[in-house]
């Protein structure tokens, strides 16, 4: 939908835009000129949220967010109900005090309350009302007291509802000022409400405060008491381990072991070296003295080698005084043997003497005592070794657990230390508890009304029910799915349109007058118009058979018909309406004459019928004055006859003049056949043809469609095809399926004609 479709539609309804505005602009005036005056009294208090000027217990600069969240808390607490009760109580006891000139008179609630107050209830609600407002306890709807004080303050509108529907509470822009504004009827009462409010919250936020704070201390200092016994506890259980393993650092300790341990080793290195020099010293002086034993055990060799040695020599003297070459050779030989025996005796000699072997012994015996020693300092340095490594062994884990308790211990003091500091920080506050929240500004009576807005009420009831009316009215066109006009028909059906023809009232029409008339109305003008401009259309399409259908009934195929027939006669045209909607034969009944038998297209043959007594043809019924005998006997006799005679005889017996000049009618009887039946045996197209040559236009009508193949049968026997739809119906999935035959005949089909067109949206 564009916005020129919208505006039109918006024009054609201008006299709802108009109406229900205004009466909406008349009823507010009415009701704000009865609107009683208010008056408004404002106060202000300091929040000291951004000021330096009350005593501080940090000097950190204010957080924008967490200020504007105090804010907030500050105006809902002065919103909440236990504030709110604080001042109906004051306001009702003011009330119901004598003393006093009340503000407002009891009246009683409607009938969801089921308490019913009278003087003698508010005369006891004085004391309770007190009684509440000492306790600051805000009223339970439980209690059945309370309750009926529900009720009293209801009567008197200070309940919790009226009252914060009156009072206005912000911020003053980014300043440190909250501003309070109440409304109601009496200047005085305005005034009281608002100081009362400030006055109310002030005493509250300190009470709760307070007692906050004292609530706090006393938490505080009992979880201050509990830390300090945890952390004397845990100190308790840091010196019994100390004292029971002897140290008081470990790490110092270990350190110092390791390093006695490293010269213990160094020690132990040393010793073993001058035990195995000993034992190497030993050892050699053991040999010796078994060479000195063995040597005393080979003195009886010795004898018998010195023995051989003297006898050798004597032997060489011998032989060689001799000097033969027999003798040299032996002289050799025994020269070789004196020198082993030389040698064998000097090994034999080797051993050394007594005295040293006694000395060999002495030695021997000091290296044994050195051995002793030596073994017994390794034995003593290998056992402190032990000891070193098994005390450093059990650093680890004696390391470990005097870790984690010196860690307990530094927890425990970190949170004594911590609930301490907060301890004496809520001991602090207490101090300076006064609050820093206090009223600069008191409210005054004003005896000048707030401007009561009626013209602001007045505007937006107007421009209020102007837009809802804008709004209904183009969603009613929105959930409207009729064709109405030409450009949604062709948007709907895709096929082209030809025309359009305005709904024309019926009753008492008469074609030919509207034609003659001279002052016509609008609508017969346009419909006259239209109907010109569809006659040009069929001029110039070149066609001179139309088959004029549709897709729905009632659509007004007939009505268009004999329209354009009439039209085209006016230009000397001459018509012929063959009535082939043989479904609904309305044509026949609307135009053929009026007295004396008629001859209607039948299955095979023509029916003879008298309409001189019809008296209901314009209802659409016809009455037959013969039986099916006369027809058939017609009918037999139709059959015998030569084709090109029979056809000849069909064309001069059935064609009646309408009372139109130029136009005739082919009329038929009705019935369920279809055109195939009805028009079997007979060459339909030549008779088609040869009266075409007669007719310069020739117009049928085929049913609907939807309901019928009649159409789709009559389709041959046309130069064009014409579609009529009505403006009142839609398109439905039936219609869809007959769309798309019409499609499917191409260059025959000539166009859409939409019917009964509203003259408010042709105006449009």
């Amino acid at each position: 939908m564009d916005l020129l479709t919208i505006y039109r539609l918006l024009k054609r309804k201008i006299w709802i835009l108009v109406v229900f505005p205004l009466v909406s602009v008349i009823c507010t005036v009415f009701l704000v000129s009865r609107m009683d005056r208010v008056y408004k009294s404002t106060a202000q208090i300091a929040t000291g949220l951004t000021t330096d000027d009350a005593v501080k217990l940090n000097e950190g600069s204010g957080n924008p967010f967490e200020i504007n969240t105090n804010f907030t808390n500050i105006i809902e607490s002065m919103n909440s109900i236990p504030v709110m009760s604080l001042v109906s109580y004051r306001l009702i006891l003011h009330d119901l005090n004598d003393e006093n000139k009340p503000f407002r008179q009891f009246k009683q609630p409607d009938k969801s309350f089921d308490v019913l107050v009278d003087q003698e209830i508010l005369s006891k609600a004085k004391d309770l009302f007190e009684d509440r407002y000492k306790r600051m306890t805000a009223l339970n709807s439980i209690d059945h007291d309370d309750r009926v004080l529900l009720v009293i303050l209801k009567g008197y509108e200070y309940d919790y509802e009226s009252l914060k529907k009156n009072f206005r509470i912000q911020r003053l822009s980014a300043s440190d000022f909250i501003s309070v504004d109440f409304f109601s009827e009496d200047p005085v009462l305005s005034a009281l409400g608002v100081n009362l409010l400030c006055e109310e919250f002030i005493q509250y936020n300190k009470a709760l405060k307070i007692d906050r704070s004292s609530e706090s201390i006393e938490f505080l200092e009992a979880l201050v008491r509990e830390k300090k016994s945890i952390l004397d506890q845990k100190t308790e259980q840091l010196n019994q381990f100390k004292v029971a393993n002897n140290v008081f650092n470990y790490s110092a300790e270990s350190q110092s072991k390791i390093s006695m341990i490293a010269d213990y080793e160094l020690n132990k290195e040393t010793e073993e070296k001058k035990l195995k020099s000993v034992e190497l010293a030993l050892n050699s002086v053991n040999n010796k003295i078994l060479d000195h034993q063995k040597l005393q055990q080979s003195q009886k060799e010795i004898v018998q080698v010195n023995q051989r040695i003297i006898d050798l020599r004597k032997q060489i003297a011998d032989l060689t005084a001799s000097n033969t070459d027999a003798n040299r050779v032996k002289v050799s030989q025994l020269r070789d043997e004196l020198q082993f025996e030389i040698s064998r005796l000097e090994t034999l000699n080797g051993g050394g003497t007594l005295e040293d072997l006694k000395q060999l012994e002495k030695e021997r015996d000091q290296l044994k005592l050195d051995r002793e020693i030596s073994m017994s300092n390794l034995a003593s340095i290998q056992q402190s070794l032990y000891k070193l490594k098994y005390d450093v062994s059990g650093f680890a884990s004696k390391e470990a657990k005097l870790a984690d308790l010196e860690r307990e211990v530094l927890f425990a003091s970190e949170e004594y230390t911590s609930v301490q500091d907060k301890f004496n920080a809520a001991k602090n506050k207490a101090l300076v508890i006064g609050s820093s929240i206090r009223q600069i500004l008191r409210g005054q009576p004003s005896y000048d009304p707030e401007p009561s807005k009626a013209i602001l009420f007045i505007l937006l009831a107007g421009v209020g029910s102007f837009a809802f009316c804008v709004v209904v009215i183009l969603l009613v066109e929105f959930m409207d799915f009729r064709i109405r006009v030409a450009q949604r028909l062709e948007r709907f059906t895709r096929l082209r349109n030809i025309g359009s023809v305005n709904w024309i009232n019926r009753k008492d029409f008469n074609l030919e007058r509207i034609f003659t008339e001279k002052n016509a109305d609008k609508e017969s003008q346009m419909f006259i118009q239209f109907l010109r401009k569809l006659r040009y259309e069929l001029e110039i399409s070149k066609g001179k058979i139309f088959l004029i259908t549709s897709t729905k009934i009632n659509v007004g195929k007939s009505f268009i018909i004999v329209c354009l027939s009439y039209t085209l006669s006016l230009i000397n045209k001459k018509i012929l309406i063959i009535d082939t909607n043989f479904r609904h034969n309305s044509l026949t009944h609307m135009l053929l004459p009026k007295s004396g038998e008629v001859k209607l297209i039948k299955r095979g043959a023509f029916e003879d019928i008298n309409v001189s007594g019809d008296a209901n043809r314009g209802s659409g019924t016809m009455t037959s004055t013969k039986g099916l005998e006369d027809s058939k006997v017609h009918e037999d006799a139709n059959e015998k006859e030569d084709t090109d005679q029979d056809d000849d005889s069909l064309r001069k017996s059935i064609i009646y003049n309408t009372g139109f000049k130029g136009i005739d009618i082919i009329g038929n009887i009705g019935g369920h056949d279809s055109p195939s039946e009805i028009l079997a045996n007979r060459n339909f197209k030549n008779v088609i043809a040869s009266l075409s040559e007669k007719y310069d236009y020739i117009f049928m009508e085929g049913p609907s469609l939807n309901e019928y193949s009649d159409t789709k049968e009559l389709i041959d026997y046309a130069d064009k095809i014409i579609a009529v739809f009505g403006a009142e119906t839609t398109i439905g999935s039936l219609d869809s399926e007959s769309i798309q035959f019409l499609k499917s005949v191409k260059d025959k089909f000539l166009g859409t004609i939409l019917n009964k067109v509203e003259f408010k949206d042709l105006a449009a």
